[in-house]
């Protein structure tokens, strides 16, 4: 006759093991889960954030590129006056919607006895580059800024029109304004979506662009409504500063700008139409 059954010993090293195993497989996909792949770019899922622009390395050449027009544009790389606050050090500045990282990166180096943190819903950037007076943190903005009231000297942001829904645009001002020290400095930085003299092709653009921002909630001409915004908000001493940007070949002196113009509006319309 045949042995009798035994009860199967319960192995529990073997289980722990398959637990951790289970473990480890899901954390992959959970992360996975954080964002939704389109034609090839991908974008990060987030409370309130809009699908406008992808959360990729493409990205991040496309917004450094869009910080360098502006340094053009303007002559450096911030245009609030906080030269001598930052260069006496012990300053702490906060950029919202680090991108790329170019800004972070060149503050830091330009100003190396003050403090740089940057804040974004994504990390698109090799942190590793970063300057040891800055440091880079992820997180979700629009739900509001995770900082005491009164830490930073100055707030740097850049472009508005294509991040912040219309209705969630009032609350992120006040946030800015609650952690920002008195007599500190806040700086936004956007582009209005109007081209003067623009050909049909380029009117047909812009007309499109100004559709997919407002199809995700987002105001195209929200820069223009930031000065009675802050007023609203008692903030004193706003100043608006507007450089015209001409974009031509011909114009020696432009031919910079036209390129780097070109090459941030061709890359915008490479994944921003692909977010819908």
């Amino acid at each position: 006759m045949g042995q009798p059954l035994k009860k199967p010993v319960k192995n529990e090293t073997n289980e722990k093991c398959n637990k951790q195993n289970e473990e480890t497989y899901l954390k992959p996909l959970s992360a996975l889960e954080a964002y939704k792949f389109i034609q090839g770019r991908k974008f990060r899922l987030a409370p309130n954030v809009a699908l406008a622009l992808p959360s990729d390395s493409e990205e991040a050449i496309r917004f450094n590129e869009s910080i360098n027009l502006m340094k053009n544009l303007f002559g450096s790389n911030c245009s609030a006056p906080i030269t001598k606050l930052l260069t006496c050090g012990g300053a702490k500045a906060l950029e919202i919607g680090t991108g790329g990282g170019h800004w972070l990166h060149n503050m830091a180096l330009e100003f190396p006895t003050s403090i740089f943190l940057g804040l974004d819903v994504a990390t698109i950037f090799n942190q590793d580059y970063l300057p040891e007076n800055s440091a880079f943190l992820e997180h979700n903005y629009h739900e509001g800024i995770p900082f005491p009231d009164n830490t930073f000297d100055y707030i740097y942001q850049h472009s508005i029109s294509a991040k912040f829904r219309e209705s969630l645009f009032d609350d992120h001002l006040c946030e800015m304004s609650r952690v920002l020290k008195p007599g500190g400095w806040m700086e936004i930085y956007g582009s209005p979506t109007h081209i003067v003299d623009a050909g049909p092709a380029t009117e047909r653009f812009i007309i499109g662009a100004c559709k997919c921002l407002q199809v995700n909630g987002l105001n195209p001409s929200i820069v223009r409504t930031i000065p009675e915004k802050l007023k609203r908000l008692n903030i004193k001493n706003v100043q608006v500063v507007e450089r015209p940007l001409t974009l031509s070949r011909r114009n020696k002196n432009q031919v910079n700008y036209y390129k780097l113009f070109i090459s941030d509006i061709l890359n915008f319309n490479k994944h921003f139409f692909f977010s819908f």
